[in-house]
């Protein structure tokens, strides 16, 4: 009976830390990429020739971190509220995603862009595929 008492107790606890873990680490929110300052400024075809040359060397320098890409856009595509903007080319170049919490709160910005139009645009690279991919951007407005 004590045997049994004492193994109940444990798994018992290790339960309730395995949730406790799982909760603090995948729900805990994302910094407010409105509130961070970007830790590097470049062009996007600054950006995408530094993937093109040596993308282990770009990973380095700028994989998770947060930039502001400036160019002229070629595509915007609506998602359900989110928007996806790119740069140079639609296959080959740099992506934005720009995620529908962001953009209701841009509104107002996001309306005045067209394809064509040089903007900056700050968010988190997340690497190289065949375009560079930046993700929970907002338009820059500084």
């Amino acid at each position: 009976m004590k045997k049994t008492t004492i193994i109940l107790t444990v798994s018992l606890i290790l339960i309730i830390c395995s949730i406790g873990a799982y909760l603090y680490i995948f729900h805990k929110p994302h910094k407010n990429t409105f509130n961070l300052k970007a830790e590097h400024t470049i062009s996007a075809s600054e950006l995408f020739s530094a993937y093109e040359e040596d993308e282990d060397k770009a990973n380095a320098k700028y994989l998770g971190t947060i930039i502001q890409v400036e160019g002229e856009i070629i595509k915007i595509k609506n998602l359900s509220g989110s928007y996806e903007i790119s740069f140079i080319d639609e296959l080959f170049g740099v992506t934005c995603m720009l995620d529908s919490v962001y953009a209701v709160q841009q509104k107002e910005e996001i309306n005045k862009l067209k394809v064509g139009k040089n903007i900056k645009i700050k968010g988190q690279c997340n690497g190289y595929l065949t375009d560079v991919k930046l993700d929970r951007c907002v338009v820059a407005t500084k």
